[in-house]
């Protein structure tokens, strides 16, 4: 593959059929890989004037190199390689924007609202719903790719050691993740998760969540699956279920969809205390205050209904309501009206707007409220109206 073919790629100018070629050379070998990635980031730091700012491909090759001679000799290696760190590159429709080995001062802003990938060598990748992208390791060896709304880990990783990534989904967003042992996970919107990007043999499969999601185990009887949520440890060996551990709820919760699954409190040191046995249709909810947990039937639905883009509430005290919707919806809910708080809801939502969400309160409540232009929903108190 020439170095006009790859550069013709990176600017985005390249053909479908050439950006294809070009894909199928670059993981075909750690060898291309490797050379791409370096030609890559030559490229990057030789116009990151530009770059700072925002992408621009359309630079021709020889302005690229002219550059990078020119910053090698007032600058050194050094400086190369540090701005050669902060990559920014397209794959599809996507892209992936790369900061590592920066002082304070010099890192790259994190674009507002961006699902993000943070791996083992401390990269901050930015996922692009609606791209492509390959997840490599330290050596640049592919361990995982992204599609679209789904991030899929393969098992062929000769890695000896756990090495986790963390994925982390913004308000208004899911997102969809397979672990290495074929382990299926949906993350909720505000919600990340650490994983390993490949399990060890010798031990547990362990993950941990901050956030909500829902888990499809792959059965392992050798090696139990435990969700680490605050609190609460959830050890399966292959099941489903949904967690929600918001950190900022007063609850966690374990929804038990199929199979079994043991609940286990810990205190701040991570001591286990009793172990609670969940059948599925039943929900464990463990109070984070004294770490007591109890156990009810659950509405299977009314759990698990956020994975196809649904809300509902039931019987639900408008307070409860909030966090959900701004979750949800990716907006700032400011009440005023404190009457407003103890009000019980029933509804369902899927495609509606935030504004015909409120709509549909004022229904039953005479709600007043306000939609700005910097995405905050203001409800005013009932002696100030607003128009």
């Amino acid at each position: 593959m020439s170095t006009e073919e790859i550069l013709k790629y990176i600017k985005g100018d390249a053909s479908t059929e050439e950006a294809k070629q070009v894909e199928d050379w670059i993981i075909s070998s750690d060898r291309n890989a490797k050379k791409y990635n370096l030609l890559k980031s030559q490229f990057i730091a030789a116009t990151f004037d530009q770059t700072s700012e925002e992408v621009e491909v359309g630079k021709e090759y020889e302005t690229f190199s002219k550059k990078a001679q020119k910053l090698k000799r007032i600058q050194g290696l050094r400086s190369l390689l540090k701005y050669a760190a902060s990559i920014i590159f397209v794959l599809g429709t996507g892209y992936i924007l790369y900061t590592a080995n920066l002082n304070d001062n010099e890192t790259i802003p994190i674009p507002e609202n961006a699902i993000t990938l943070e791996t083992g060598d401390n990269n901050i990748m930015v996922i692009s719903e609606d791209g492509t992208a390959k997840v490599l390791d330290k050596q640049g060896n592919i361990v995982g790719a992204q599609s679209g709304s789904k991030l899929v880990y393969d098992n062929t990783s000769e890695l000896e050691e756990l090495v986790y990534n963390t994925l982390t989904v913004p308000y208004g967003k899911t997102f969809d993740l397979e672990l290495s042992d074929g382990t299926k996970v949906t993350l909720n919107a505000g919600s990340s998760i650490k994983y390993p990007v490949k399990f060890l043999k010798e031990a547990n499969r362990e993950v941990f969540l901050i956030g909500e999601a829902f888990f499809d185990v792959a059965h392992d009887a050798e090696h139990q699956f435990v969700v680490n949520a605050d609190q609460m440890n959830i050890t399966v060996l292959g099941t489903k279920f949904n967690v929600s551990s918001y950190p900022e709820d007063t609850m966690v919760n374990a929804v038990l969809v199929e199979g079994s699954v043991q609940i286990s409190p810990v205190d701040e040191e991570q001591n286990m205390k009793t172990n609670t046995q969940l059948e599925p249709g039943f929900k464990a909810s463990l109070e984070k205050s004294n770490g007591q947990v109890t156990v009810d039937e659950a509405d299977i639905s009314l759990h698990t209904a956020w994975i196809n883009g649904k809300i509902v509430f039931r019987h639900t005290p408008f307070k409860n309501i909030v966090k959900k919707l701004e979750r949800h919806y990716n907006v700032e809910i400011i009440n005023n009206n404190q009457l407003l708080d103890d009000e019980v809801f029933t509804a369902s939502f899927d495609i509606e707007t935030i504004e015909e969400v409120m709509a549909t309160f004022s229904k039953t409540y005479p709600i007043h409220y306000q939609y700005n232009e910097i995405k905050q929903l203001v409800i005013n108190s009932n002696e100030t109206p607003m128009n």
